[in-house]
């Protein structure tokens, strides 16, 4: 591994880092690799690339949370048009110095639910993955955030957001799941039971097409070589305590 640079962030010392076998580029956040991707900017890790293929039928995508930008680098060059936000403006320099985020891509600097509480527009997709040391989902997640989310979404639009979760006894991502699905949408969660620390998905769609959206997102759980289990969230039978993740997301 090779060092290629090193930055001040919000949350600690970057390094931007290239592993001289493969070429892959890795940024590091204190101690948290944040993203993983090749040259290019194509991600390795599966997550992403199911957030990737699960927008795939959007145009016009929020996307909040940067790091490398590597999903964001990926919709535009499939044509989408793709709005940034983060808090931190050092990662979208680096997003595009060494990890190829068009130019084309629209960034703005600020707090994701500061930016919620001002955007007026309405977006067809909206991709979500924010975090780092001491980030709780449920105090971040809270109702009012997640309808500023939806509130946000086009007739027919979808969502994804990203989480880490500690163990399967974390209630988080079921609690996220059910405020995410308010109205006229409905609300999936694809986890790997059984894994530390490991990446949740929660995912929202129209109920409108209900059998349709069914059967779409048993295909995605087995997309990109990656297999998900595939549920609805679940309303816990009592009141949880929030867990703090101390790992940051990687985008």
């Amino acid at each position: 591994m090779k060092i290629l640079g090193r930055y001040k962030g919000k949350l600690g010392d970057i390094a931007i880092w290239e592993s001289e076998k493969t070429r892959d580029r890795f940024y590091l956040e204190g101690e948290t690799f944040q993203s993983q991707s090749s040259a290019a900017g194509e991600s390795r890790l599966p997550y992403v690339k199911m957030m990737e293929t699960f927008l795939s039928d959007a145009k016009n995508v929020l996307l909040l949370g940067c790091g490398g930008g590597n999903l964001a680098t990926m919709l535009a060059r499939s044509g989408k048009s793709v709005t940034v936000v983060d808090h931190n403006p050092v990662s979208f320099d680096l997003a595009k110095r060494f990890f190829g985020m068009p130019k084309e891509v629209t960034c703005f600097v600020a707090d994701f639910k500061e930016y919620l509480a001002a955007e007026t527009r309405s977006f067809d997709g909206i991709a979500i993955d924010v975090g780092g040391p001491g980030f709780c989902y449920e105090d971040k997640f809270d109702p009012t955030t997640c309808h500023s989310i939806t509130a946000r979404l086009s007739r027919g639009g979808r969502a994804i957001l990203n989480m880490l979760v500690a163990t399967d006894f974390d209630a988080a991502p079921d609690l996220i799941g059910g405020d995410l699905a308010e109205g006229h949408l409905s609300s999936w969660i694809f986890d790997q039971p059984g894994l530390l620390n490991r990446n949740v998905l929660l995912a929202c769609l129209p109920k409108a097409r209900r059998a349709a959206n069914k059967r779409y997102m048993a295909e995605l759980s087995t997309t990109n070589g990656q297999l998900w289990t595939l549920r609805r969230p679940r309303r816990p039978s009592h009141q949880s305590q929030p867990v703090v993740v101390e790992i940051a997301c990687a985008d």
